[in-house]
């Protein structure tokens, strides 16, 4: 008679079985015929994250630097296939696991420094009781947890309500809806702790890491550099 070793089995997979986000198929989230599908951003597709223009490293361009903007961008994947569905999936059905296992197929960026700290971009207050969570900071505190900084939730608030970008096709509205969109909480704890990543699951036109990085500096922070689940 076939019997469970309880020490190996995780009872919730017992009766509610991962599915690959992809396929469908019984196992993990990301089967192994899924995840040869996702599509890593090489080194020579990074971009600057001022113009959206080619960079070395991600590293904002000299003549793009301004005084309140974004000194770098990480993407880790290109925003398609098994990756896109992973990233729907977790925010419209709230999956720790998923974020997890998500995170672990990253790899380490190696401008982020043991002094910084994890900054998501948060949810209007509305939206997040909507939804319950806010799935840039479940993909943010497992790339915190790998990266080994820590996660800060209290600094960085939405001022206003908008509509979500996704819902907006053109470019230019998509940054007009950013426009003035984040506010700052604690100043005082940016002035002394000035290196920032700055964390949410997609960036598009960038709009939002741009107008969220604009109010970190303003507020004191020296250094911010942007990084994204996918792009």
């Amino acid at each position: 008679m076939f019997r469970y070793n309880v020490h190996n089995v995780n009872i919730l997979d017992v009766f509610f079985p991962k599915r690959c986000v992809a396929c469908g198929r019984i196992g993990t989230y990301f089967c192994d015929a899924c995840r040869v599908k996702i599509r890593p951003i090489l080194d020579n597709e990074r971009i600057c994250p001022m113009c959206g223009r080619s960079a070395f490293g991600g590293v904002t361009h000299p003549n793009c630097r301004t005084r309140y903007g974004i000194d770098g961008l990480t993407s880790f994947f290109h925003y398609d296939g098994p990756v896109r569905k992973a990233v729907k999936a977790l925010k419209y059905r709230y999956v720790s696991d998923l974020a997890k296992e998500f995170v672990g197929l990253i790899r380490i960026p190696e401008q982020v420094g043991n002094d910084s700290i994890l900054v998501p971009i948060p949810l209007h207050g509305i939206r997040y009781r909507q939804r319950g969570f806010n799935q840039a900071e479940v993909l943010g505190r497992a790339v915190a947890q790998r990266l080994h900084i820590p996660v800060r939730t209290d600094i960085l608030r939405r001022a206003r309500a908008t509509p979500p970008q996704a819902e907006i096709k053109k470019r230019e509205d998509r940054i007009k809806n950013m426009k003035n969109s984040f506010s700052i909480h604690n100043s005082l704890f940016l002035i002394h702790n000035s290196r920032i990543v700055l964390f949410d699951d997609v960036c598009t036109t960038g709009a939002t890491l741009r107008n969220a990085a604009s109010a970190l500096k303003r507020a004191g922070a020296h250094h911010i550099w942007a990084m994204t689940i996918a792009r």
